[in-house]
């Protein structure tokens, strides 16, 4: 073997190696890549809590679980109530909705985390609950609750959630008379919600007692 064929079998396993490198690389970057996509458990519900006069007092819940590696950071973070009377005609809606049953009356919407926020998070682990207090109808038959989410920084990544439920009739629920007290609030540590504190005016509403998972 002369010293051209030497130079020529180098040049070609020089060759060989930069390309296992560049795959091995393009491998590692896609697995980072992959472990920073947001991993995010959404779900929305309602809780009847009683009967007032002629509207039943409604909590909103939506739950957020960060099954990621990085913190989830949110903003805005809306609901939206649709509801469909007793009396309502039942109707498809238009092709927007895929002519899904119409819920026809907008009974309420706003914001689950408040416009003086910067943003709300969760960290990776956490199982983390919002709370919206609203008062519905009672002609009101079903109600379709939508949530949604925008990740914090990318106006094109959106994330929602919802859920159909049946409003209860009055023999469901207690009757909540006026003028009765609120309830006690309850102690740390009985799955209240509470403000954690966190720098660059973040926050989020961190459910005590739950802990990150192992």
């Amino acid at each position: 073997m002369n010293w051209s064929q030497i130079f020529e079998l180098i040049g070609k396993l020089a060759t060989g190696i930069a390309a296992l490198a560049g795959a091995w690389w393009a491998v590692v970057r896609w697995r980072k890549q992959d472990e920073l996509f947001p991993r995010v458990n959404f779900e929305v519900s309602a809780n009847f809590v009683g009967f007032h006069g002629d509207s039943v007092i409604t909590e909103l819940v939506a739950v957020l679980e960060n099954k990621g590696q990085v913190p989830l950071k949110i903003r805005p973070f809306s609901f939206k109530v649709r509801g469909l009377g007793k009396e309502a005609t039942l109707q498809k809606g238009s092709a927007n909705v895929r002519g899904q049953l119409l819920f026809p009356t907008l009974l309420e919407e706003g914001d689950f985390v408040p416009a003086s926020w910067d943003h709300s998070f969760v960290y990776p682990g956490v199982r983390t609950e919002y709370n919206f207090v609203i008062a519905i109808p009672k002609t009101v038959a079903f109600i379709r609750m939508q949530g949604d989410f925008q990740y914090l920084g990318r106006q094109d990544a959106t994330h929602h959630a919802a859920k159909i439920l049946a409003v209860p009739t009055n023999e469901a629920l207690p009757t909540l008379a006026t003028g009765d007290p609120m309830p006690a609030a309850k102690a740390d540590g009985e799955g209240t919600a509470q403000q954690a504190p966190a720098p660059d005016g973040a926050r989020s509403l961190a459910l005590l007692g739950t802990a990150p998972r192992g």
